[in-house]
């Protein structure tokens, strides 16, 4: 038991002392080690009461190193499959369920794998799709006069534009027109670094088989494992199976 000890300093200078453990013998006599009732000397009324507790330490509790850093991590992961999830539901009201007939699906599925999005959480959002949302697309002005395009799902149009438009407008923007003619529509697809007969593929060979294909441009990167992929940007409804296949 920690070793503790009372001081009551009274209006008339007199100290008290109780004490108990093995902390204080040093300090006081063996006599006074039991626990001794409060002197009225020593009363709240006569003066001011100090506790001293002595410290324990924290032991080898790692949690506390970790929590610091995992939580951080554990929001950003979470907050990566709640987009994800969002897109798959997404391209599937766009182009299907199927991913060898919806190449904007099989490229979102093809990230979810390089982002270690679980399997059963995958799955859920393709079942979602079964629902009653509809995919909904509006138009918007926000500050500074930019131009947006909000993508939404919803089983109900008149709630969506409604809570859509309240947003913008505490936000210094509004619902407007024209919007969509101010954007491109492309997409990105990311591909391993090995064809479909396990071949090497180098970032010459994949940039010249990304423009046959009609993407614009092709990236070198890293995924979470540290392992080379390519990401390849490309102009809506073209395809890049001959990428994918060769």
């Amino acid at each position: 038991m920690a070793a503790w000890a009372v001081i009551s300093l009274s209006r008339a200078a007199a100290q008290c002392l109780w004490a108990r453990g093995p902390g204080v013998r040093g300090a006081v006599p063996p006599s006074a080690l039991a626990f001794q009732p409060e002197p009225p000397c020593c009363s709240a009324a006569g003066g001011r009461t100090l506790h001293l507790t002595a410290e324990v330490p924290a032991g080898h509790n790692k949690w506390s190193k970790v929590r610091h850093i995992k939580g951080p991590k554990d929001a950003e992961r979470s907050r990566i499959f709640s987009k994800l999830s969002l897109s798959i539901r997404l391209a599937v009201k766009e182009g299907g369920p199927n991913p060898e007939l919806n190449s904007n699906l099989a490229s979102i599925l093809e990230v979810c794998r390089s982002k270690h999005m679980p399997k059963s959480t995958i799955e859920a959002a393709l079942k979602m799709e079964k629902t009653k949302d509809m995919y909904l697309l509006y138009e918007g002005r926000g500050p500074g006069g930019s131009s947006l395009l909000i993508e939404a799902l919803s089983n109900s149009s008149s709630k969506c534009h409604s809570d859509i438009k309240h947003i913008l407008n505490k936000n210094g923007g509004m619902m407007a027109e024209g919007a969509r003619h101010s954007f491109d529509k492309k997409g990105v697809i990311v591909v391993g670094e090995e064809d479909r007969e396990k071949k090497p593929v180098n970032l010459e060979r994949a940039l010249e088989l990304a423009i046959e294909a009609g993407a614009e441009d092709v990236a070198e990167t890293e995924d979470e494992e540290e392992k080379n992929i390519f990401k390849e940007k490309q102009i809506a409804n073209s395809t890049m199976t001959s990428t994918a296949g060769e």
